[in-house]
């Protein structure tokens, strides 16, 4: 028996060795330089999708029966060039580039909402049928004859009203038959409707007599060159509530992305952050309609373009708004460029087909790789 301390192998260099946890400096590290260049793509994709959006936002203002230079258009916007330059870009075609930029913005915002919420790359609200639904409201209350009280409300609120109306028709369907349980219930339900609401609109049109039918058919197209200062204010007041309502819970939106067992023991009341994201969204496309009649695919195509610039999975919410900016603007042009006069809602299907049969596909794949 000896005075010394026996060591055993097990015991040295212990304290130098890595955390049970396996946390080491060097992993620490790594991980910090994968989030500082996540971020720093985000940030630069945000930047260049606002690039493309303020030089659109210009060519917009410049580009029409009477060509302008850029030159032009800003001495006119700060009241330094000719009555007639500054009549035509202050009177026409800045109350359309506004509201090009804005109905964009607010159709990208929309469609990554319910993208994230439902996990489902195709769940806009255009497939979903809300936009059909606000649609046939519209087309109705133009087509048939409006009520005495309705006399006095305006174009726009009357629009607005109906439109609301008729996606929250369509919302409270999808929520009877479709529930949150299943995204590719929920959009196979809203993809019925959609079709539903389409027939609904061409039996309202054949119904009515030639000049309703004219007017609805003009708004149907989906247009925003047809847009004046008048509608700015209100348009812009929608499309705020109806943001501010979405961003109040946005902050527990890229949690949706997982399960629903996981983002509510993360703390996300699941059922309260969906409805009110879905009530935000209807929200703005129900605005958009009430203004610029159906744009389709651009709350599609513009959360899904973010998603693959970013390299997230799911798109995020502010740089979504800004590509669905860009894209509806670049779309606008190519309208404006073509041959003859075209609304920038065709331009935006001829785009947004392809992408959604492409989705479509993507997810099937998907689906069967999925399946054993």
């Amino acid at each position: 028996m000896t005075g010394t301390t026996d060591v055993r192998p097990a015991d040295v260099g212990a304290d130098s060795g890595p955390p049970h946890n396996g946390r080491t400096p060097r992993g620490r590290t790594a991980r910090s330089r994968t989030a500082r260049a996540r971020r720093l793509r985000l940030i630069a994709v945000f930047l260049g999708l606002g690039v493309v959006t303020a030089v659109g936002y210009i060519m917009l203002l410049a580009t029409g029966p009477v060509q302008l230079t850029p030159s032009q258009v800003l001495d006119a916007l700060t009241g330094g060039d000719t009555d007639r330059t500054i009549s035509i870009v202050w009177d026409l075609r800045l109350p359309v580039a506004i509201a090009t930029v804005a109905v964009g913005a607010a159709l990208g915002l929309a469609g990554a909402w319910t993208q994230t919420m439902s996990r489902n790359p195709i769940a806009s609200p255009d497939v979903l049928g809300i936009t059909g639904g606000a649609s046939v409201a519209v087309v109705a209350g133009t087509v048939v004859a409006r009520p005495a009280f309705s006399e006095d409300i305006s174009t726009f609120w009357w629009r607005a009203a109906m439109a609301l109306v008729g996606a929250a028709v369509i919302v409270g369907l999808l929520l009877l038959f479709g529930g949150f349980g299943s995204s590719r219930r929920v959009v196979v339900i809203g993809f019925a409707l959609s079709l539903l609401c389409s027939s609904l609109v061409s039996y309202l049109l054949l119904r009515a007599d030639l000049t309703r039918a004219t007017e609805a058919q003009t708004w149907l197209a989906g247009s925003t060159g047809l847009v004046r200062a008048g509608a700015l204010v209100p348009l812009s007041v929608g499309l705020l509530v109806f943001t501010a309502l979405g961003a109040a819970v946005s902050r527990d939106l890229p949690l949706l992305a997982h399960d629903d067992a996981t983002a509510a023991a993360l703390g996300v009341r699941v059922p309260r952050v969906r409805m009110v994201l879905l009530v935000a969204s209807t929200g703005l496309a129900a605005v958009t309609v009430a203004v610029v009649g159906p744009i389709g695919f651009v709350a599609l195509v513009a959360p899904q373009l973010v998603r693959l610039l970013t390299g997230r999975p799911t798109p995020p919410a502010a740089t979504s708004a800004v590509g669905g900016a860009a894209v509806i603007t670049v779309c606008a042009l190519a309208a404006e460029a073509l041959p003859f006069t075209a609304p920038v809602g065709l331009i935006t299907a001829v785009v947004g087909g392809p992408v959604l049969i492409a989705l479509v596909l993507g997810s099937a794949r998907r689906g069967g790789r999925s399946t054993p």
